[in-house]
Formats: C-alpha cells, structure tokens, sequence
C-alpha cells in the first residue's frame, strides 16, 4: 500500500507461465525519441517510460532511440501496466548496457532502473519491488532499502485480473502525519500478518489484504471499495484490481509463492 512520504512492505507475487513480452532496442541518434508499439497500456505508461528514456540519455550525454514492442498472450485482457512498466525500464538499461559493452550485475541494473526512475519523476518504490521479483523470479516480500525477502513456500495461488481503475483526490495533506502514520502501521502490519498466514497456507488471508487495502485506498485517494471479493492494488497514479477466482469479472492466472 502506497503512502506518500512512508516505506511500507509489499507482497510481489510471480506467475510461472509467461504472460506478456517485452522487445527493446537501444541505439545512438542524433535526437532522443521513444516508439511503443504492440499493446497499448495508456497514455501513462507512454509518458514514464518516455521520461525514463529522456533521463537515462541525459546521463549518457547522448542521444538514443528506444524502440519498444510489447505483446500479451490471450490469457489475459487487461495486463498491469506498473508490472510491464517494471520490466520495460530493466529491459531499457540491459540492452543499453549491452550495446555499450558494460558489465553490470543483476544489483548494479536494479539500481540504476531505480535511480533513473527517482530522476525522472517516478520514483515509486513499488515498481522497485516488482524489478526486485522480475529479476529473482521468484515472489518476495519488498520493502524499498532492504534485502528482498523470499516467499518460498510452494503454494499455488489463482487471481483474477480485471484492471484498472482511475484514483480520486489525494488527501494526504488534509489526514496529517499522525493518522498517516498510523495507516501505514496498519498496512504494514496487514503485509506481515498476510505474510504469516501465506506460509500457514490460511484460506483468509484475501480477506485480511482486501479489507485493509481497500480502506486505506478510500482513506488516501477516495477510490471507491469494490463490491465482489475484490482488492486495489497499486499501478501507475491509478489502481489494479484483483479478486477471487469466481467473481467472473477478469482473467485467471496463477502465482506462485
């Protein structure tokens, strides 16, 4: 859960069938310009990754052209756009680094997307979380300055994606930091306590997130709760949803913890 000015956990789930693709080529230029084709994930994923294009050539001091391809298979209509934006700006620094004859291990690229991303006006520690998984593979627990912690706990898990949805106002300022502690406490606490039941292999641990996420979603950006066994999740300045097999209205996919 997203609080402006805090650090909280996040849970990053991982699917082990892919379910989108992503093509990049880097090359010098004499301007820089970014070209995404294939699936088209709105005018905010454009505009990051653009900004994120923009800032890597300014550290360069040379011009590039991104060209970027992405497709999705037919197992999901409505695609995250933070997740493919998270594997779209590592996959700009690896082709750059590869062009370039750089040698970069898998922390040294995570903290480059990172620090480029704080750059340009994005800076979400989340999408941090989510490059984190992408790399490992392998679903984590995240919280931005310290080590990835590893889910690994075997169990199979099915969502239903139904994408996403536009935020209200930010009331941040309006709450105070009192009670923005207090709710980042509280959503802190949900990411532990659903860690917890994850490796007990509880069957409520849906419900325990749902609850506390969707409410602190109203508090902070007025989205409204949803009424099926649903939760928001955080994408780029709007929210994603996901809920429970059976509510029908999103694609299944499976994770793994």
């Amino acid at each position: 859960m997203p609080i402006p000015g805090k650090i909280n956990p996040y849970i990053v789930l991982i699917t082990p069938n892919p379910v989108f693709s992503i093509d990049v080529e880097v090359e010098e230029s004499e301007t820089t310009s970014t070209t995404i084709d294939g699936v088209r994930l709105g005018w905010r994923y454009d505009i990051a990754v653009k900004s994120f294009v923009d800032t890597l050539a300014a550290r360069l001091e040379q011009p590039i052209k991104a060209s970027i391809v992405i497709r999705t298979s037919d197992a999901i209509a409505y695609p995250p756009a933070a997740s493919i934006y998270a594997a779209t700006t590592l996959a700009i620094v690896k082709s750059v680094v590869e062009a370039a004859g750089y040698e970069l291990d898998s922390r040294e690229m995570l903290d480059s997307a990172s620090s480029i991303d704080d750059e340009a006006g994005v800076g979400l520690d989340y999408i941090d979380g989510l490059r984190e998984a992408i790399m490992l593979g392998k679903s984590i627990v995240y919280r931005r300055g310290e080590e990835p912690v590893e889910l690994s706990t075997g169990t199979r898990l099915e969502l239903e994606l139904v994408g996403e949805e536009d935020i209200g106002e930010e009331v941040v300022e309006v709450l105070g930091d009192p009670l923005l502690s207090a709710l980042t406490r509280l959503s802190g606490l949900a990411v532990l306590e659903a860690v917890q039941r994850l490796r007990e292999s509880r069957e409520d641990v849906f419900k325990l997130v749902q609850r506390a996420d969707n409410a602190v979603f109203y508090l902070l950006y007025g989205v409204e709760t949803p009424r099926a066994d649903c939760k928001w999740t955080p994408s780029l300045q709007r929210v994603y949803g996901i809920c429970k097999p059976g509510t029908g209205l999103g694609d299944i996919l499976e994770f793994v913890l």
